[in-house]
């Protein structure tokens, strides 16, 4: 379901409790990506069990990243 107003929600999707949460929005892809780099940079990882997705508008998933 998408809950964010701006051009680019960052959703955290955490799939042990299976549950998908806003937890940022931006204007441009590139600064949806700077969020998650500041936010989760250290966590993000290829084997990561959660993961992280920039969506656009139309539910178009743009980009995602495991963390940890």
């Amino acid at each position: 379901m998408i809950t964010h107003t701006k051009e680019f929600g960052i959703y955290h999707w955490d799939t042990f409790d299976n549950e998908t949460i806003l937890v940022g929005e931006a204007d441009t892809l590139a600064e949806a990506i700077k969020f998650i780099d500041d936010k989760y940079g250290k966590r993000i990882h290829n084997t990561g069990a959660d993961r992280i997705e920039v969506v656009d508008l139309a539910g178009n998933i743009l980009r995602h990243f495991n963390i940890r």
